[in-house]
């Protein structure tokens, strides 16, 4: 497949600009005015101009701006020097005039020509004497060292005294009808002594007629460089450098569209990615513009961040996801800090309990080794990480705020905060995914159907629990869809292996949590009774029916009185006709046999089952009737367990032991002996729990 059909993206690029077409932040206008100025100069003694700024402020785009003018009509010729590639004085002079003159003979050999030849030969002359070019600060040992010079070079070479050569080179460049422009860039990147070589070499060549030296540099850089045996530098400086320009800072407005330009480049690829607008604007002022202070770190924050950005835009909370880019590009001293707080900044507490000593004393030692970042670190806990907050002032966030961040996918929640940290999805995270992916067919009982019939079926009990943080978000479309997909799911959800000591991990609360809080949003009492009625018809297990009912109406202990009394009673009266004139007809999805017939004992005051009764049947409802005891020693991690069948209630479902033993007999003659079976051999033995 051709680049054609799949082109590649441009990545922003930590270059300066190359002319006005690209000069977003508008200062072609001063940049060509300061070249009219320049202009305006005689420099038939040569000239020296600084182009000063910080590092990153934009002093090579400047340039490039200034190119454009010195193209205009008295066009210049402008030579570039590059510091970087030289080593050491005796290369730097050598190197300088030989560079300059190539250049010039590049540029213009029939115009430039004799001046190129005689600054080669200068740079010749000069190579075996420019240990002597004077040091920086010692102005007076510099000038006597400078007088000196020609008289040393003479004596190099008879032929050609340094002297002739230069009053030849003064010649040749006087005579030029405009004058030539050297840039030196980037003066601020070098060390110490590359510093001082530099500006050794300018002061050297500085009076030749008709050369404009441009030097870009970091001011209090080049100063601290310069300042030596008490001389300050920045006298030197001022000796040397005759006309300066300091670039502006980008005006915070247009910095601030090209960090939202850089944004948008950077998540053009990233789909499905939605930005908080509510929280962006806080989270932008507090922590990522006071990060940035410069075009290069605009670029520099989009270069890095990007790969992240990809790779996580869809699944992390995005104003989270690029505040902790900013910390991270900007601060990653911070960053790694923050690595190791993950449960301080996740982990919520009882509104009724004490703080945790040691996550204080953890906080506290944060703020204590990061002085300078302290409005940062506060702003972080503020806009990203509330849970923080209660170890710096008095607010508390419980565990009920776990779900809203969880489905906001906000770091807020340590499964998204891990993901972030380490890039792989912890398996909770894994299996909320398949909750939203449920949620967003709430209102479609058969996409929803086949979603939850491919997962794995251990997961099933997680994944709805995940739909409970979505409360808020449920609409009045999605209650009998939704209600009668997870009804009807039940029986096909395995109770969790390896339960806890105080695990409750039964299905049907699962599933009656999520119902519950589909249904409770309707606030018109008929109104819910008229769905629960709908939902009802659409229930395929008797099991399911009943539990529905009871949650729905006013049974003790588990009713939550969503509907009147008398529609409950009515929903309980037609439960109990239906299942007298039609036994199941999937007995073995039956998940709470016990109780539906249990129900119609109420009822009726007699016994519903017997030993004829259906074995399927007869083997569910000893299976529903089974419990499982788990009791800890002090001290102990291990769980025992013990099985146990509600023995009472079975023998009331059949009327007598007697009936039980033949019921069992007939399941284990028709469809085979199990566990539930031999279990219910020891109580017909005689044996009973302890406790």
């Amino acid at each position: 497949m051709s680049e054609t059909e799949h082109p590649r993206e441009k990545p922003p690029i930590d270059a300066p600009i190359k002319s006005s077409a690209d000069d977003d932040l508008g200062r072609s206008p001063v940049a060509h005015d300061f070249v009219e100025s320049i202009r305006e100069l005689d420099a038939s003694e040569g000239l020296v101009v600084g182009v000063l700024g910080p590092w990153g402020h934009g002093k090579s785009s400047f340039i490039n701006l200034m190119r454009e003018q010195f193209e205009q009509e008295p066009k210049l010729a402008v030579v570039d020097f590059n510091p970087w590639m030289f080593s050491g004085s005796n290369q730097l002079v050598n190197f300088f005039f030989t560079e300059i003159g190539a250049e010039l003979n590049v540029k213009n050999k029939s115009k430039f020509g004799q001046a190129a030849d005689w600054l080669a030969k200068y740079a010749s002359i000069l190579k075996p004497v420019s240990q002597f070019v004077p040091v920086p600060g010692a102005s007076i040992v510099g000038e006597a060292a400078a007088a000196a010079l020609g008289g040393l070079a003479d004596t190099t070479n008879a032929d050609r005294s340094a002297k002739k050569v230069r009053d030849q080179i003064t010649k040749e460049l006087r005579a030029l009808a405009e004058p030539i422009v050297v840039v030196i860039d980037d003066i601020d990147r070098l060390t110490t002594p590359e510093i001082r070589e530099i500006f050794k070499l300018v002061r050297l060549t500085a009076s030749f007629p008709n050369i404009v030296y441009v030097l870009a540099f970091d001011r209090a850089r080049v100063e601290q460089a310069l300042t030596e045996d008490g001389v300050p530098g920045r006298a030197y400086l001022e000796k040397i450098v005759q006309l300066s320009f300091d670039v502006p800072q980008a005006p915070e407005v247009l910095l601030r569209s090209q960090v939202f330009n850089e944004l948008n480049r950077v998540l053009t690829p990233v789909a499905d990615v939605e930005l908080d607008e509510d929280r962006w604007g806080d989270a932008y002022f507090e922590i990522i513009d006071p990060l940035l202070s410069n075009m290069r770190d605009v670029t520099r924050y989009a270069i890095s961040s990007k790969a992240t950005i990809k790779s996580l835009g869809a699944e992390i909370d995005l104003v989270d996801l690029l505040a902790m880019e900013a910390a991270r590009v900007f601060r990653p001293d911070l960053m790694q800090r923050l690595t190791q707080l993950r449960t301080e900044l996740t982990k919520t507490r009882g509104y009724s309990s004490g703080k945790d000593d040691e996550a204080q004393k953890a906080i506290d030692a944060l703020l204590k080794d990061f002085p300078d970042d302290a409005l940062l670190i506060r702003a972080l806990f503020n806009r990203l990480f509330p849970v923080a907050l209660q170890y710096v002032e008095n607010s508390t966030y419980g565990s009920d705020w776990l779900g809203t961040w969880r489905t906001a996918h906000r770091m807020a929640h340590a499964d998204y905060l891990n993901l972030y940290f380490d890039r792989v999805a912890p398996d909770t995270l894994v299996a909320f995914r398949s909750t939203e992916g449920a949620f967003a067919v709430l209102d479609d009982a058969e996409a929803l159907k086949a979603l939850l019939s491919e997962l794995d079926p251990d997961q099933l009990d997680t994944v709805l629990e995940g739909l409970t943080s979505y409360e808020a978000k449920f609409t009045t479309e999605m209650i009998v869809p939704a209600a009668t997909t997870l009804l009807n799911l039940i029986d096909k959800i395995p109770e969790k292996k390896h339960a806890g000591m105080f695990e409750l991990n039964r299905p049907d609360l699962t599933v009656g949590r999520v119902v519950l809080r589909l249904l409770r949003n309707v606030q018109d009492e008929a109104d819910r009774e008229a769905l629960v009625a709908e939902i009802m018809a659409g229930i395929e297990t008797y099991s399911s029916q009943l539990d529905f009912i009871h949650s729905m109406g006013h049974r003790e202990g588990s009713g939550h009185k969503l509907v009147s009394e008398t529609f409950d009673q009515q929903l309980q009266d037609e439960f109990v006709s239906r299942l007298q004139a039609s036994p199941p007809a999937e007995p073995e999805r039956e998940w709470d046999a016990w109780r539906i017939y249990d129900a119609v004992r109420d009822a009726t005051g007699e016994s519903p089952l017997t030993a004829a009764s259906d074995p399927v049947l007869v083997r569910s409802v000893l299976r529903s009737a089974k419990s499982t005891a788990r009791s800890q020693s002090m001290g102990s991690r291990k769980v025992r367990t013990e099985d146990r069948l509600a023995w009472e209630l079975v023998v009331g479902l059949f009327g007598s032991e007697d009936e039980v033993k033949q019921a069992v007999a007939e399941v284990r003659e028709k469809i085979g002996d199990d566990d539930i079976l031999r279990l219910a051999d020891k109580y017909l033995e005689g044996w009973r729990p302890e406790r």
